[in-house]
């Protein structure tokens, strides 16, 4: 029979647990939300004809792309995150400090992404690559923590742990990449595809050995 002292340590375990999802389910909204600020209004007149509003507004098509691009990632990180919290089985100091530290870089990704939709150029791409690759890293770091701190219900196989790091160091290495190749030919196309094949790089890896066979 279960003790009053085991009962209380379960129950303030699931109350730590749930006001960590709490605050990140938050923060995570917030960062959400923010991204449409990095779409300006066009400033014209407000006499202007309606050509001169959708040209006003074409002229606007990248801090639409910056936006969806930026939405899209927050909302992998967030399905990421919650996957990631319905493993836990309970969180310690630690594992509450490295997620703030993962919330900080996620609730920072706003600033770089109207940057990268108001410049367009190779200094605003390598700080919104930068940006990325430092929310990734974190959320790496936090699995690991997880994992060896022995805070998951069901501890992974080791064929899994591989798979989570492969995947999540190609993810970072095509981020990083892309900076300097960006930085060095100023294409900023080669760098959207440096992200597209750091975050597709097993599932790429998978097809060419199947097609082998």
């Amino acid at each position: 029979m279960e003790s009053e002292a085991d009962s209380t340590s379960q129950r303030t375990k699931a109350f730590d647990l749930n006001r960590m999802i709490a605050l990140s389910d938050g923060i995570f909204a917030f960062a959400l939300t923010l991204l449409v600020l990095s779409i300006s209004v066009p400033e014209i007149s407000q006499s202007s004809s309606s050509s001169e509003l959708w040209s006003a507004l074409k002229q606007r098509d990248q801090e639409l792309i910056s936006y969806l691009i930026s939405f899209a990632v927050i909302g992998s990180f967030w399905i990421r995150h919650h996957k990631f919290c319905g493993s836990l089985k309970a969180v310690d100091r630690p594992l509450l400090v490295i997620n703030l530290i993962y919330l900080a870089s996620i609730s920072f990704i706003p600033y770089p992404t109207q940057l990268l939709g108001d410049f367009q150029n190779p200094a605003a791409f390598a700080i919104y690559s930068a940006a990325i690759a430092l929310s990734v890293l974190v959320a790496i770091v936090l699995a690991e923590y997880s994992r060896r701190a022995e805070l998951v219900a069901v501890k992974p196989s080791v064929a899994e742990v591989k798979s989570q790091r492969f995947d999540g160091n190609s993810v970072v290495g095509g981020f990083l990449i892309s900076i300097p190749v960006v930085l060095v030919t100023g294409e900023l196309w080669l760098g959207y595809l440096c992200w597209f094949i750091g975050a597709n790089f097993q599932l790429l890896q998978r097809r060419r050995g199947s097609g082998k066979h």
